[in-house]
């Protein structure tokens, strides 16, 4: 999926998480701007990618350690996320923790809908994919999912 796809997936994902357990955010800008970010930080593997554009040594390295929709793409990565935000203090830590990780397993859903799927059990090499599946950049696809995702938005928005 493209960096634009992901972000919606990422806000989709936190806006339904708000409106299945209301009341449990008491830091929405922390939320939602963790979820955006949380969206796009998978694809720091990959350095054409939205972020990896901005941290391109970053990227490179990463890319070359890794591979392409691994590590950053897999529940052992998930864990750290969680693992490193359970380390926080501050205040609005667990709206950062619960947005980063819902930005982070919306990018892995959506790239699982794609042909070359992800490594969800990194370290083992395994590709998962789900039986039905677009290309990544695909207009078709592209827009089938941003819609999807869209409908979703609107649905749970006005519900």
């Amino acid at each position: 999926m493209k960096g634009t796809t992901h972000l919606i997936g990422g806000v989709t994902a936190a806006v339904i998480y708000e409106n299945q357990f209301p009341g449990t955010i008491n830091e929405p800008f922390l939320f939602y701007t963790t979820a955006l970010a949380g969206a796009i930080i998978p694809d720091i593997c990959h350095p054409k990618s939205m972020i990896g554009r901005r941290l391109p040594i970053v990227s490179r390295t990463i890319s070359t350690v890794f591979g392409h929709r691994s590590f950053s793409h897999s529940l052992l990565f998930l864990m750290i996320v969680y693992l490193l935000t359970e380390q926080l203090t501050i205040q609005g830590a667990n709206a950062i923790q619960l947005g980063l990780l819902l930005g982070v397993g919306s990018h892995i859903v959506l790239d699982a809908i794609t042909p070359q799927g992800v490594k969800l059990f990194y370290p083992i090499k395994m590709n998962v994919r789900t039986p039905i599946y677009v290309k990544t950049g695909s207009v078709i696809g592209e827009t089938v999912v941003t819609f999807c995702l869209g409908g979703l938005l609107v649905f749970y928005l006005f519900s």
